[in-house]
């Protein structure tokens, strides 16, 4: 076998899964909440200290959406500033798309998402400290529908 392919393969294949996680691939369904009136996000260390933390509010959408967004700024004695949003269609809505951008985060460090207390999903910072995640929060009682 030839051990320039196999190792370029190999390279091809580390780059493919360095892009998709740093470039805010699709995280897995987080658990039914209702988040369309949601108040506040927030970012989490794995020891539970925020360093980061923002009020929602309404934005107007030309579409048929509904969007609520969160200027994430230090806390706790964090450095981090990212942004937060809740998507979701204003007619009979199924799920909710939430995403969450970070930046000078510690590299390397997990990170839990948090909206209203409501975890939604766990993120690693990249080596240049940066989080982007989207997640697809369903809708308490969409699934039976």
């Amino acid at each position: 076998m030839n051990t320039r392919f196999v190792a370029g393969s190999a390279a091809a294949f580390v780059a493919a899964l360095y892009l998709a996680s740093s470039l805010g691939a699709q995280a897995p369904a987080a658990p039914p909440a209702d988040l369309r009136n949601a108040a506040a996000a927030e970012v989490r260390t794995a020891e539970g200290q925020a360093v980061m933390r923002g009020d929602f509010t309404s934005v107007d959408e030309d579409d048929d959406d509904m969007e609520r967004k969160a200027a994430l700024k230090p806390a706790d004695g964090g450095k981090g500033t990212g942004d937060a949003e809740v998507e979701f269609a204003k007619d009979q809505p199924k799920e909710q798309e939430v995403e969450f951008l970070g930046r000078d985060l510690t590299p390397g460090a997990e990170y839990s998402l948090l909206i209203d207390g409501h975890e939604v999903a766990k993120a690693t910072a990249d080596k240049r400290g940066r989080i982007e995640i989207e997640v697809s929060v369903p809708l308490p009682g969409a699934a039976s529908k």
